[in-house]
């Protein structure tokens, strides 16, 4: 009887799979619309995003820009920010106008920032001149990639708290010259401003 039930159950798996496949990718794109934002169907909306990037072919490029943003977005809300970075980051190639993932990069990073920082005043506690050292120079290139994420999202959607931000990252890594140019930087980064994804 176990037997039984266990060739139905892959049965039925292979059936699922077979027509998932099988559905037209203006179905299965529409039913991601459905429920992309919805929050008891985080789970089913990666599914079917991840489904969508198999088969990125069939999609336009608005289309594709949009799932591969909202998968992002979705793993991040999942508490899987390892998994949502190289999206957010396919995101940025596909629509580089769009400020949204750049705040969510430049959110993610400065953490990583805040922490090497304890890690660097550690260092000096203990006086090891020689972790310091090394620790500086990560930072410093930490710093720069998180701040340029978080230049592009305030050009876009300026806020006292993202400037802030900005500000102690170069301030910390000792960048005065990207502090003097930084309204410069901004108003050339304003340009291409896409405030809403387009999903068709």
């Amino acid at each position: 009887m176990r037997k039984r039930f266990l060739t139905l159950f892959i049965l039925l798996s292979a059936y699922h799979i077979s027509f998932s496949q099988t559905k037209s990718i203006k179905d299965v794109y529409w039913d991601f619309l459905q429920i992309r934002m919805t929050d008891t169907q985080k789970p089913k909306a990666i599914q079917m995003a991840e489904e969508l990037i198999k088969r990125a072919d069939e999609l336009n490029q608005k289309q594709l820009a949009s799932v591969t943003y909202h998968l992002a977005r979705l793993y991040e809300e999942n508490d899987q920010m390892a998994a949502a970075v190289p999206y957010y980051e396919k995101s940025i190639k596909l629509t580089p106008g769009y400020y949204v993932p750049y705040l969510a990069l430049g959110n993610h990073y400065f953490k990583d920032c805040q922490a090497m920082i304890l890690k660097m005043n550690a260092a000096v506690d203990a006086k090891n001149v020689v972790i310091y050292g090394k620790m500086v120079e990560d930072y410093k290139k930490l710093s720069t990639k998180t701040a340029a994420y978080l230049e592009k999202s305030y050009a876009c959607d300026p806020d006292d708290s993202t400037k802030g931000i900005i500000t102690y990252l170069y301030q910390t890594s000792k960048n005065n010259e990207a502090l003097k140019n930084f309204d410069v930087r901004v108003k050339n980064l304003a340009a291409d401003c896409i405030t809403l994804l387009d999903d068709e």
